[in-house]
């Protein structure tokens, strides 16, 4: 009730587990004598302007994301990340020319991005059986 005026409730929610969004609002006859009109509205945006409160409710889970990712402990997980998974997405990127999905529809995407970590993977793994290991130098002939 700000103002003393009580709003009538529409309900912008989403399906689960999106943000539930409220807005309240007020008609025009209610807010003309509002003493927290010059608050709401800046002079220029009043010729359209109806009172409205806009009130967003993130699910329980998003929530607690967010909080355990503003954590020290979470943000230095977070810096280790770019060092590991950053470059395969930049190859995937560039090399596989996977900017985005040809495709639409979740199985057909993921099966489409697995092709794409697979081909990663295996040039990875081509790359690191021809480096040579210490015992091969060693074992090699003079």
């Amino acid at each position: 009730m700000p103002g003393g005026k009580n709003l009538d409730s529409r309900d912008d929610a989403e399906p689960p587990p999106r943000v539930r969004i409220q807005v309240y609002r007020a008609p025009r006859e209610a807010c003309r004598s509002c003493a927290l009109r010059p608050q709401c509205a800046p002079q220029k945006a009043r010729p359209a302007w109806v009172r409205s409160i806009t009130r967003s409710q993130e699910p329980a889970a998003t929530s607690a994301f967010k909080a355990k990712m503003a954590t020290e402990e979470a943000k230095q997980i977070y810096r280790q990340r770019s060092r590991i998974a950053e470059f395969p997405h930049a190859w995937i990127k560039e090399r596989c020319g996977l900017r985005q999905f040809r495709c639409r529809g979740r199985l057909k995407a993921t099966l489409e991005a697995t092709w794409a970590a697979l081909s990663y993977n295996l040039i990875r793994w081509f790359a690191l059986r021809r480096r040579p290991t210490l015992t091969d130098a060693v074992l090699a002939p003079a």
